[in-house]
């Protein structure tokens, strides 16, 4: 019996050093110094497979004075090495699918490295969507608590354990090491979510046209259709309390907050009104900017309006070649506009590319600039009578009321 137990000791302890090794090797997040080796660990691609994980990993392994909050569209359209960063450095740890409560989970774990001085947080009304609200269970990612205070080596330990030991870490190495060479998407060691494998996507999907009308059906089908009933609002006060939270919890750190209403689409936008969501889409705002100015130290800039950048054209259908500008397709916009919104934060002033792009808010002059914004919408469905078909026949294939 002894000698059975020293040789199941020897075969767990050299299990679990194989195991460590090749996961340290792997290095699927991008998380260990390991030396980097052609083919084997030179793009940290667990990030596809745990990103959540990887990311939070990233925040604790740099410690970034700027960090980027928000869903897939700040993920791949903000980059974090931007000039206008003015406190390096900088990541962006946006997650695609982010609700609310993600974002309030993602501040906490900003807030518990005590080296952040700008969070940049990017806003979008179905962040906010009371059936997108889910309460975050797994908090292994994370080493801040529920509550923002840092649990550095309890949470540290059992998280290295994670990603050294475990079998899903070393799934997540033998799939990283295997795609070395493919085309998959790529995260950038900034956080940024490199777009070309979305871009290439959209070529698949048939071009920016059908793969705009992909996303615009995922939204008509799913997003925003009951804001009314009492579990909603409840739903939705809670979404709205989460962001109240980050804000407050900024402030009393003495950390600059700037929220962004990203640069939507044209159509996008139209969607809302196609959906009979108008009031209440200008209605979030305003609650969003009430909540957010209440901090002296938070600024709020709205991207979301039509601009020359936000009513970019799309291509013809079945142009499967084509490339947007500012675009890969009207849910998501590229770096390229990012980065002029970047800029605009940054005080550079209006850039001649887009005239019309950013407009900063207070609880003064946010009706005016909702007004002003709701003419200009005006104005561009009058002048894109076969964008408007094209949605409001789609909105009624799936039962929504303009």
């Amino acid at each position: 019996m002894s000698r059975y137990l020293i040789l199941l000791s020897v075969f767990v302890w050299v299990s679990l050093l194989a195991v460590g090794g090749a996961n340290y090797i792997a290095n699927p997040y991008g998380y260990f110094n390991a030396p980097r080796i052609r083919g084997v660990n030179e793009r940290a691609l667990g990030f596809n497979h745990r990103l959540p994980l990887a990311k939070a990993l990233a925040v604790e392994k740099l410690s970034p004075a700027t960090v980027v909050l928000g869903n897939s569209r700040a993920e791949a359209g903000y980059d974090p090495e931007h000039p206008a960063m003015r406190y390096p450095p900088a990541y962006n740890a946006a997650v695609g699918g982010a609700n609310m409560q993600a974002i309030h989970r993602y501040a906490l774990e900003a807030l518990a490295t005590g080296e952040l001085r700008h969070l940049i947080v990017a806003v979008d009304f179905t962040m906010f969507d009371p059936a997108a609200w889910r309460e975050l269970t797994d908090e292994s990612p994370f080493i801040a608590d529920a509550e923002g205070a840092a649990q550095l080596r309890k949470r540290q330990l059992a998280r290295l354990a994670t990603i050294l030991l475990s079998g899903t870490a070393l799934a997540d190495s033998w799939w990283s090491v295997t795609h070395q060479d493919r085309h998959v998407a790529r995260y950038l060691p900034s956080g940024v979510r490199d777009d070309s494998y979305d871009i290439a996507q959209a070529v698949r999907e048939g071009g920016p046209r059908s793969a705009s009308l992909r996303t615009e059906s995922d939204f008509l089908a799913a997003a925003l259709r009951d804001l009314q009933s009492q579990p909603a609002r409840a739903k939705y006060a809670r979404a709205m309390n989460a962001f109240k939270e980050v804000v407050a919890l900024a402030y009393a750190r003495g950390v600059r907050i700037t929220v962004l209403f990203n640069p939507i689409h044209a159509r996008q936008s139209y969607l809302f009104a196609a959906s009979g969501l108008w009031e209440a889409y200008e209605n979030w705002k305003y609650d969003v900017v009430v909540a957010a100015t209440a901090a002296r130290t938070a600024e709020v800039w709205d991207f979301s309006g039509v601009s020359t950048c936000t009513s970019e054209p799309l291509p013809a259908k079945g142009d499967a070649t084509a490339r947007m500008r500012w675009y890969r397709e009207t849910s998501h916009f590229r770096r390229s506009l990012g980065d002029l919104v970047l800029k605009r934060i940054g005080r550079d002033g209006e850039n001649e590319l887009c005239p019309g792009l950013g407009y900063r808010l207070d609880a003064g002059n946010a009706t005016e600039v909702l007004a002003f914004q709701r003419r200009s919408m005006e104005r561009w469905v009058g002048d894109h009578s076969v964008d408007i078909a094209e949605l409001d026949s789609l909105a009624r294939l799936y039962g929504r009321r303009p």
